[in-house]
């Protein structure tokens, strides 16, 4: 039974961390990125988005007509950095930040069901960065 365990182990070891690391950086960038989209009808602003941000997030101290925009903006540039791996720990960071406004400002009472999910997928990835598939590696050890 040992070495049963130890050789499942094995195989999970064996897989490498760019692979984990770009899974990650998808799977939290599809979030960001789906909630972007409903924003949004091709390259303009919903008016139910500024609508949204009035009636249903009320954010303090920023108007919805700021917001809105801001957020949509946010909510695509970040998770296409953040999947190619392009200053991935500087989106990730943005992008905790926005999931910390979320949980705060806006669903307080969201933070087990996805809120938590979402901030520790974000941490691995501005703790360990984007991993060796990524073009800030690419990047990085060109320059190095």
């Amino acid at each position: 039974m040992l070495n049963m365990v130890k050789t499942i182990n094995g195989w999970f070891a064996a897989i490498p961390e760019a692979a984990l690391l770009l899974f990650v950086r998808v799977a939290v960038g599809h979030v960001f990125w789906a909630s972007g989209q409903t924003k949004v009808e091709g390259f303009a602003l919903r008016p139910e988005a500024i609508d949204l941000f009035r009636d249903e997030y009320k954010l303090p101290l920023i108007s919805p007509e700021i917001a809105a925009p801001m957020a949509a903006i946010a909510e695509h540039v970040l998770p296409i950095l953040l999947v190619v791996g392009l200053f991935s720990r500087f989106a990730s960071l943005g992008l905790i930040v926005m999931t910390l406004v979320i949980q705060f400002l806006v669903y307080p009472d969201a933070w087990w069901s996805q809120h938590s999910l979402w901030l520790g997928l974000l941490l691995v990835i501005l703790v360990r960065g984007p991993g060796t598939w990524s073009v800030d590696r690419f990047v990085l050890s060109r320059n190095a």
